[in-house]
């Protein structure tokens, strides 16, 4: 509701980073440039928001002209509709055969370049996040090989990685000081003062109308309730559970 009115806004301690489309963009891309006989990773790069090239096209390229998308296997003959693949495909074995000769952020710049990814993403709704979120991939890399980091290959299972751990919000557009809508838990906002806070979802039950667990630390014994089913120590300590979690 923020992007769609171009409010400048920042997700304070948020893991969406590595789920954003123009993140899963940019991994397909540079998998494809690691390891080009993966057919799947060059699909996607093709396909995805930096080369956009159609399904129609793809299919024709794939099963009229070529039995594969392989970079350094392009026919020397296409019809002009279907120079773009073959565009794109010569720009990833380029890429491939320089990545290790010079820094990953070089790489990933030449990709940007050759694709006009800074126009693309700055033309998106909230143009200004996805484009930072993209040239933070830039500088992702920069702290890869600061921290000791020495082949593509490894920033990419790097990349993959976080992606799987989920653990890295989406790159700041909102500095100290600047006009700006900030979201975040209320422990994130302890200690910290602002002209205006908006409370969220004050409507929300004080506490659950049943306790789902109970922990006795003297017995050692946590109980759960799974499948619908509580046993008979969660049930026997409903009420003080209830009461713990009003005073929460």
């Amino acid at each position: 509701a923020l992007e769609a009115r171009a409010i400048n806004h920042l997700l304070v301690g948020g893991r969406a980073f590595h789920g954003r489309e123009e993140i899963e963009t940019l991994r397909a891309a540079l998998s494809a440039v690691e390891w080009p006989d993966d057919q799947l990773s060059v699909f996607a790069a093709l396909r995805g928001a930096l080369f956009a090239i159609g399904d129609e096209e793809l299919l024709e390229y794939r099963y009229g002209h070529s039995k594969t998308f392989h970079p350094f296997r392009i026919p020397a003959e296409l019809p002009a509709h279907l120079q773009p693949i073959a565009d794109a495909l010569r720009v990833i074995a380029s890429l491939h055969l320089r990545r290790n000769r010079r820094p990953v952020a070089h790489t990933i710049s030449d990709l940007f370049e050759a694709t006009r990814a800074h126009v693309g993403f700055a033309l998106r709704r909230a143009g200004e996040q996805v484009l930072a979120n993209a040239l933070h991939v830039a500088e992702l890399a920069r702290q890869y090989e600061l921290s000791g980091g020495i082949s593509f290959r490894g920033f990419i299972d790097a990349l993959q990685e976080a992606a799987a751990e989920g653990q890295a919000g989406e790159a700041p557009i909102v500095e100290e000081g600047s006009d700006g809508v900030r979201l975040m838990t209320v422990h994130k906002a302890k200690g910290l003062e602002f002209p205006v806070v908006i409370l969220a979802d004050l409507t929300a039950k004080v506490a659950p109308f049943e306790a789902s667990r109970s922990i006795d630390v003297g017995r050692g014994l946590c109980a759960l309730r799974i499948g619908g089913w509580s046993p008979v120590d969660l049930l026997r300590q409903q009420a003080l559970e209830q009461a713990r979690e009003r005073e929460e």
